[in-house]
């Protein structure tokens, strides 16, 4: 197992090299050797170990990072329990007594799969790692008053992600009751696209209930990594923070340089797709719940779709950067023609774009629904317009942070003067 974790390792380094040279041929090698390292095992099985084997994982996990025992409890009870309950429910509602189909040799095959699972992290992690470096390098040439960083008290942090854990439980409320909207955005896509298939309300019942449960997924795992990172002491610098956000302004742009090879390698290899991104795709319909992976895809990324982690560090920037606009704008079924992206397609046919919102080099070149779609969704505004999906994610997000701000006294402004800046030139 040490010797396929090396060999993984290796592998996912050139699986990246190979998509950013376009040397298809070597990127495809790669993948395989990916592939020979895993262990086939069956979907119920999988997706019944992956949360069971979550728990624990994560539970210790925040106790490592030193939160509180009352922020703890909050994620155990109110987080992850749900999420466990409701998992189960919806595995025995589609996979039925298939779920519990497994013994010795397949928990064992899932942990082979989940340690090269981690040989693939440890790519993010290295990727994670330099950019940080580099960029603090970089940060000496800066002036003087742009040298350093901001910190907020782990109370405030922790608050935050409690917070947001209940947002996304009232979004879920919002999604179940106009249920019959989702639905009929289903069938829009479909219409679209000449299928034949069709979402029932207590599909999309059960699949929001499902989604909205693993809506703390990224959030909680992201948060515990950079508190890990800081109390190492390596804080996150302004100039980490200045990067981050301008790789959310461009979002659907800046997902090339790390997500959408790690998609793709998901979406290649079985076992991996299993273990780390099931949980996205397994629903008929997607929601501005869906959680932006799948409960061990945020660890095979390093916390983040990017190459920072810092956002978490920032109090419900996470949340207004990510989660209340991108994440809404890119995973809902809207009930309109001329707002089919396609992620939608990505998910609800299962479209081969990687690159989420804006079809990557790659997907243009060999992606068969690019070719076979591309003229009849000129109909969608944001296939026509590449950017639109990082203009109108901001707006959401804006809208989110207003509402927010204003309305609930939750949000980032409501404790920014709880902020401690430390210099370092």
């Amino acid at each position: 197992m040490l010797f396929g974790f090396f060999r993984v390792y290796l592998a996912t380094c050139r699986v990246a090299i190979g998509y950013f040279r376009g040397s298809w041929e070597a990127h495809a090698q790669a993948s395989k050797e990916v592939q020979e390292e895993c262990v086939p095992l069956k979907t119920g099985p999988t997706a019944v170990l992956n949360v069971i084997a979550y728990m624990p994982f994560m539970l210790v996990l925040n106790r490592l990072a030193g939160f509180s025992l009352e922020y703890q409890r909050f994620i155990a009870i109110y987080s992850l329990a749900p999420m466990l309950v409701m998992c189960l429910c919806y595995y025995y509602y589609i996979f039925r007594a298939n779920m519990f189909q497994f013994g010795v040799k397949e928990v064992a095959g899932w942990i082979n799969n989940w340690v090269m699972g981690t040989a693939v992290a440890m790519v993010s992690f290295t990727q994670l790692a330099l950019r940080y470096l580099i960029l603090l390098y970089l940060e000496r040439f800066l002036p003087s008053w742009m040298q350093g960083y901001i910190e907020f008290p782990l109370s405030t942090i922790e608050s935050s992600v409690q917070n947001t854990v209940l947002i996304m439980y009232a979004m879920g409320a919002v999604l179940l009751v106009s249920c019959p909207v989702w639905c009929k955005g289903f069938q829009v896509v479909h219409d679209v696209l000449q299928r034949d298939n069709h979402l029932s309300k207590s599909e999309a019942i059960m699949e929001i209930l499902y989604t909205t449960s693993q809506n703390a997924v990224v959030t909680q795992l992201q948060t515990a990594l950079a508190i890990l990172q800081m109390n190492c002491g390596y804080p996150y610098h302004y100039i980490h923070y200045a990067v981050v956000m301008v790789e959310h302004m461009f979002f659907h742009r800046m997902v090339e340089f790390k997500f959408a090879w790690l998609h793709k390698l998901c979406h290649e290899v079985q076992p991996l797709y299993r273990l780390a991104h099931l949980e996205h795709h397994i629903c008929k319909g997607t929601y501005a719940t869906t959680p932006a992976a799948g409960i061990w895809e945020a660890w095979l990324e390093g916390g983040t779709l990017f190459f920072c982690n810092s956002l978490a560090c920032i109090p419900y920037l996470l949340f207004h950067a990510a989660y209340s606009g991108p994440n809404v704008v890119t995973h809902t079924m809207w009930p309109h023609k001329s707002c089919i992206q396609w992620h939608t397609l990505h998910h609800l046919v299962h479209s081969d774009v990687y690159a989420i919102n804006v079809p990557s080099k790659m997907d243009k070149q060999f992606s068969r629904d690019v070719k076979q779609y591309q003229e009849r969704l000129q109909c969608s505004f944001f296939v026509r317009y590449a950017d639109a999906s990082d203009g109108i994610g901001f707006l959401v997000a804006f809208a989110f942070g207003i509402l927010l701000n204003y309305g609930f006294s939750v949000g980032i402004f409501q404790v920014w003067h709880e902020r401690m800046l430390h210099m370092t030139a």
